[in-house]
């Protein structure tokens, strides 16, 4: 190897990452792949159809094609790759809600000021915005983010959910009760596959307002009863607690101390179980998982809170509430996440 300067060509692609970050989301702010669709399309066309600048939007969909979104069949006209067409709403292992997620201006907006999280303890989007805000308030001041975050979770739990209802014995039970589970996706595939289960699902006013119509398209609307509650509070009585991504919320073991000890005592039977999915990391880095789970955690830093935990620190949290934890790995899942059991000790 040449030694000199940007001789580490992996770090100066990260050092850049913001370029790839951007053009993307111009392209989707723009609806280029809903303009190209299934056809091959020239950029003196697609210009007219998007209303916008055609030498320069030329330069922006080469700049595509050299990441592989699209590929140029000819001079001057572009198709959709396979990568871009996943970027298209609907299609088949679409990441359309999540691109729209990571490319809004509060997801990444309060990254310049990590350091000043970093020093303080504090979330960066307190120092990005200069009021404090929490980043909740976005979410109520925008509807239209709020509706792509509450699909996106939808979609995630729905790829995650099969896992855990074929690889877990549901059948001792009787009442399952899904803490925090927004829309329902997950106590929606569970009672789909078991006709014996009831359930209850809890979650804030503002969290369950696709609810009625994600248990009805699972047929399960007759067996499950929405309810809005703190888990901080009280919680259903059951059999069986499902708990997908809501932990994880929670950097302060305190907070996650009260829905455990609240889960464990509103059990009906010693024989209960609570199933937590999250996110858990290795002691160590070690390279078993990836690199993403780890900057999703410093995510957390920036904007809502949170923090993800290993399992001897999960394992110490459920054993404070009265619990015993068995890990499931959950190889297929995406993002490191796994399925811890958790039993009355």
């Amino acid at each position: 190897m040449v030694e000199g300067p940007w001789q580490d060509a992996e770090l100066i692609r990260m050092l850049n990452g913001h370029t790839s970050t951007f053009l993307l989301g111009a392209a989707l702010k723009l609806r280029l792949p809903e303009a190209i669709g299934d056809s091959t399309v020239t950029a003196d066309e697609l210009a007219r159809t998007t209303s916008t600048h055609g030498p320069t939007l030329t330069r922006v969909l080469r700049a595509l094609a050299a990441l592989e979104v699209l590929t140029e069949e000819r001079p001057g006209a572009f198709r959709l790759a396979p990568r871009g067409r996943l970027l298209l709403p609907g299609a088949p292992g679409s990441v359309h809600e999540l691109a729209g997620y990571l490319l809004d201006e509060w997801t990444w907006g309060s990254w310049p000021a990590l350091d000043q999280a970093v020093r303080t303890g504090r979330k960066a989007s307190e120092f990005a915005s200069g009021t404090g805000n929490t980043g909740e308030a976005y979410w109520y001041e925008n509807p239209e983010f709020r509706e792509t975050v509450d699909r996106l979770m939808i979609e995630h739990t729905r790829s995650i959910a099969p896992l855990i209802v074929d690889g877990y014995d549901f059948g001792p039970f009787s009442t399952v009760v899904d803490i925090g589970g927004g829309s329902g996706p997950f106590i929606a595939a569970v009672l789909a596959a078991h006709p014996h289960l009831r359930g209850i699902l809890l979650d804030r006013e503002d969290g369950v307002g696709h609810a009625p119509r994600v248990l009805a398209e699972a047929g399960v609307a007759d067996r499950c009863e929405i309810r809005t509650g703190d888990f901080f509070e009280s919680l259903p009585r059951g059999d069986l607690y499902l708990c997908k991504s809501v932990v994880f919320n929670w950097p302060e073991d305190e907070r996650v101390a009260a829905i455990l000890a609240n889960c464990r005592k509103s059990m009906t039977t010693d024989q209960g179980r609570l199933l937590l999915v999250e996110q858990m990391l290795p002691a160590a880095v070690d390279g078993t998982m990836p690199p993403n789970v780890y900057l999703d955690d410093v995510a957390s830093v920036v904007n809502l809170g949170g923090r993800f935990r290993t399992e001897p620190e999960y394992r110490a949290l459920l054993t404070s509430a009265g619990f015993t934890m068995t890990v499931h790995p959950l190889p297929a899942a995406p993002d490191g996440f796994s399925l811890l059991e958790a039993a009355p000790a």
